[in-house]
This record gives structure tokens, C-alpha cells and sequence, in this order.
């Protein structure tokens, strides 16, 4: 009798150890990407969105945004929040997060038109060093002469009612292998002889004046109204960057050697030199200069860092990091601000009062070397990879269809 109830016991533990249920096993990969909200919902190009969810990439480069299938940059990132910028041309339809090949679909982000915009529209006018002398109106190229060895370009613009004014010099095989120009309305005069080797880095109108900078012969020199001016220096090579008008002051910037083989940053007021920096990039030096009142102002890049200098005392805006390099490139004045443009790290950015303010990318780097206002918009022009672009506002631009090139300069006037 004992042996059945041996066997009864021994089965039912068999059949109640086989009544569990198999854990359940959960795929392994990503989560599934979702976004709750995005705010505002409505703006400009150029508005700065939250997305609000869950699984975004910690690093802003993980995720892929896009409004109405086109590209937005991310600004920054965390798991559960995005801030992305809304992108330039961009039209209304759903916000979208890819984050490792796992699309999640968003609330719809509306354009609304700019009223500035519309009331009060604007031609833009950008010039750019890409392989040849090229300037854009309003995203429209116009190629007005080639050069060799990607060498030379467009340096300069400005314009005044209908009339268009470009700064160039070109590069050819041939002696004298380089030569100073200008254009206007797509005519070209040439600034230095046949037998001079003359190059242009800055063109502006101040009044009814054309002022041209740049060198010949490796000589600093201005032109006034196709009359040239050369400026003193201490020997070697030595070029004006850029120029500025006070009244019956005038005012060019640039470099040249000193005694121990280096590259002084310096400027001249009406023909008498001021040496501000000893330690300038080659062939650089100051970059851009510009004036208020009995104020004057220059950047440059010295000894590795972003600097300016206001009445020849240096204001460092930003050191160099040790790795990447850092620049500066142009100065402007606007309101009671001092606004600087370069590049950090890689970066292009533009400081206001010190304080970096870094532009979106799509390359791998990118610099800002132009900068003007229109009202209360901000154009900066520069590079993003290989490619000429502006932003305005914060907002890029790119310049059809050059393959590679800088932008030198940047004129914003109000529709014709």
C-alpha cells in the first residue's frame, strides 16, 4: 500500500513542476522612438523647437529630425528632449525623430510668413573666393571671370541703387601670374598694370567713393576711385585685408613681417602705421577693422586666439583650445554691441559683447568670415564643409552650385 502512494507523489510534483510558465524573453535593440509634444507647434524658419519624448540619442548627432521630410539641425539632446532648429525653406507638415534606423512621427509644425519679410523684402548680395570670381543675388550665381589654381576669387561687394560693385583678383600661369580688378554691373576695370602682380581682398563704397584693398608688387596698397595709394612697411611682404572711412580719415588694415620672421597684425590711419600684434597667423594678420567715433576697432587671429583690439588694447575673446583652431575674421559695430566672426573647434560662430554664439553645421566644419545687418536681422557669411553659405539669423543658407569656396563679403539691401 505504501508503494502506490510513493508513486502519486512523485508524479504530481513531476506535473506541478512542469505547470510553470517560460519567463517571456524581450528583444534585444533600441527602444521604439516616440515624441508626446513639440513647442511652439507654429513659428519662422529659424525658430528654435522642443520635442518632448522618449529614446532620443543622448548625442545630438544620434538623432535625424526633420520637418516635412527636410533636415533640421539639433542643437542639443537628451533621452527624453530635443531643441532642434525649425530649417530655412521648410514647409508645414509632421516633425519626425530617427534615432538607430527607429522613425517615430510627430504633431505638425506650421511656417507662418514673416511680416518683416513681406512688408520690407531685401536682395541679398554675397561674394565668395570659389573657384573662379563669383557673387550671388538672392541664391542666383553670376560667374564673371575663371582662375587657375584655385587661387584668387571674388573679395568684396557692394551696391548702390541698381549698380553692383565687385572686387577680384585672378590667378594665371602667366606672368605677372596675378591681377587686380574690380567689376561693376559685370564690367571689369583692372586696378594694377600689366606688368604688377596685384591682388584684392576688400572692396567697399563709402559715399560715392570705390575703395579697394589689397597689394601689389607684395606691397600694402589702396585704391580711391581707380587712384592708388601705397602705404608704408618695414620690408618682405605685406597687404591691406581690409578698410574703413571716417570722415576725411582713412583707415586699412593688414599685415607684415617683422625683423624675426614674423607676422605682424597691423593698421594705418591716413598713411601712418600702428603695429598692434606680433604674433599674427602667415599671410594673415588683421582680418577686418572698423570705426566709432574716435574709436577704432581690429580683429585678428594672434598667437592662437580670437582677439580684437579697441584704441590698441587687445580684448581676447577666445584662447586657442590646443586642438582645433581658432579665428577672427571680421568685426562690425551694431547698436551699443561689438559682434566678431571666426570659427572655434571647428565651429563657425560669432561673438556678441565676448560671448560665443555658435552657428549650425552640416559638414564637418565650418567658418564664419562676413557679417552685416539689415534692420534687425543678422547675415553671416562663411563656409560649411567645402560650400559657400550664409545665415541669417541663425538660420543656413546654402549658395548654389559652387563646389567649393569662402564667402569674403556680404551686402543686404532692400528690394529694387
Amino acid at each position: 500500500m505504501k508503494r502506490p502512494l510513493c508513486i502519486l507523489v512523485i508524479v504530481a510534483a513531476f506535473y506541478a513542476g512542469c505547470s510553470k510558465e517560460p519567463k517571456e524573453l524581450k528583444p534585444s535593440g533600441p527602444e521604439k522612438v516616440s515624441i508626446t509634444s513639440i513647442a511652439p507647434s507654429s513659428g519662422l524658419a529659424g525658430t528654435k523647437v522642443v520635442i518632448k519624448g522618449a529614446h532620443f540619442g543622448v548625442n545630438p548627432l544620434d538623432n535625424i529630425v526633420t520637418f516635412n521630410n527636410n533636415p533640421a539641425v539639433v542643437f542639443s539632446s537628451s533621452a527624453d528632449s530635443l531643441i532642434v532648429i525649425a530649417p530655412a525653406n521648410g514647409t508645414s507638415g509632421p516633425v519626425t525623430v530617427a534615432v538607430a534606423g527607429i522613425t517615430a512621427i510627430g504633431p505638425v509644425y506650421t511656417y507662418i510668413a514673416d511680416p518683416v519679410e513681406i512688408a520690407d523684402s531685401v536682395d541679398v548680395y554675397v561674394a565668395a573666393a570659389a573657384m573662379g570670381v563669383m557673387y550671388w543675388k538672392n541664391g542666383e550665381a553670376t560667374y564673371l571671370e575663371p582662375t587657375q589654381n584655385n587661387m584668387g576669387g571674388a573679395f568684396g561687394i557692394a551696391v548702390s541703387d541698381t549698380d553692383v560693385y565687385v572686387g577680384s583678383y585672378t590667378h594665371f600661369n602667366t606672368y605677372p601670374s596675378f591681377q587686380a580688378a574690380y567689376w561693376k554691373n559685370g564690367k571689369k576695370t583692372n586696378l594694377s598694370s600689366p606688368e604688377s602682380a596685384g591682388q584684392v581682398r576688400v572692396l567697399e563704397l563709402f559715399g560715392n567713393d570705390l575703395y579697394v584693398g589689397g597689394s601689389e608688387n607684395d606691397k600694402p596698397v589702396y585704391w580711391k576711385n581707380r587712384v592708388k595709394y601705397s602705404l608704408p612697411f618695414t620690408g618682405g611682404y605685406a597687404r591691406v585685408n581690409a578698410l574703413a572711412v571716417n570722415g576725411n580719415d582713412v583707415y586699412a588694415a593688414g599685415f607684415q613681417p617683422g625683423p624675426g620672421n614674423e607676422w605682424h597684425s597691423v593698421y594705418w590711419k591716413n598713411g601712418i602705421e600702428t603695429v598692434l600684434g606680433k604674433d599674427a597667423l602667415v599671410d594673415i594678420g588683421a582680418t577686418s577693422i572698423t570705426t566709432s567715433g574716435n574709436d577704432v576697432y581690429v580683429c585678428a587671429t594672434e598667437s592662437g586666439d580670437a582677439v580684437y583690439w579697441k584704441n590698441g588694447v587687445k580684448v581676447t575673446l577666445d584662447k586657442y583650445p590646443g586642438v582645433d583652431p581658432v579665428a577672427a575674421n571680421a568685426i562690425v559695430l551694431a547698436g551699443n554691441s561689438i559682434y566678431v566672426v571666426g570659427s572655434y573647434r571647428g565651429d563657425a560662430v560669432y561673438w556678441k559683447d565676448g560671448a560665443r554664439i555658435t552657428l549650425p553645421k552640416r559638414g564637418s566644419s565650418a567658418v564664419a568670415t562676413a557679417i552685416t545687418f539689415y534692420q534687425s536681422d543678422i547675415y553671416i557669411g562663411g563656409r560649411d564643409g567645402g560650400l559657400p553659405v550664409y545665415w541669417k539669423n541663425g538660420v543656413e543658407v546654402r549658395l548654389c552650385c559652387s563646389q567649393y569656396g569662402t564667402v569674403s563679403a556680404i551686402a543686404v539691401t532692400k528690394k529694387q
